[in-house]
């Protein structure tokens, strides 16, 4: 049923503890996880409209942004590493497409996974409204289901039956 599952990962402590989750999923339907980060656009991007008013050299943007690439390449490398201690099959996948949710749903497509495994941050009161929920945003454009893991939820053990 769930032969392939897209795990998103911003590397943080919450996404973390989505993938026990992803991994039960594969394990229980013989899938493989494609496990992805979204490279966000940030106000970085925007340096060369200030370039101008900066001092020469004061900012390598390519090298900046390569540098991101190379840090996150290698931090999907290491949490799929972590995803195969427990059994499964990984692929890894930086996404560079604007805003994560956007990518996140885009890569499902492309990608035909059957199920979309993210955390949520449990952001509430202004700082919901401010930054929004990738999360959020991910279940109601995804064409897929969607399994949300929160920070408080208990991670599934190999050979556990959930009800």
């Amino acid at each position: 049923m769930f032969s392939r599952i897209l795990l998103a990962t911003d590397f943080s402590e919450q996404a973390e503890q989505a993938y026990p989750w992803a991994a039960r999923l594969a394990l229980s339907n013989q899938g493989k996880i494609i496990l992805m980060h979204a490279l966000e656009d940030d106000l970085v991007a925007t340096a060369p409209v200030f370039a101008s008013y900066m001092a020469p050299g004061a900012l390598d943007l390519g090298n900046y942004r390569e540098e991101f690439r190379s840090g996150a390449r290698k931090a999907l490398e290491s949490a799929a590493e972590q995803l195969r201690g427990l059994g499964v099959k990984v692929e890894t996948l930086l996404v560079e497409m604007g805003r994560p949710s956007t990518a996140i749903v885009k890569t499902a497509k492309e990608c035909a996974c059957s199920v979309i495994v993210i955390s949520t941050h449990g952001r509430g009161g202004l700082a919901h409204l401010l930054l929004g929920s990738t999360a959020e945003k991910v279940v109601r454009m995804a064409p897929v289901p969607v399994l949300t893991v929160h920070k408080d939820d208990l991670a599934p053990r190999a050979g556990e039956a959930r009800s």
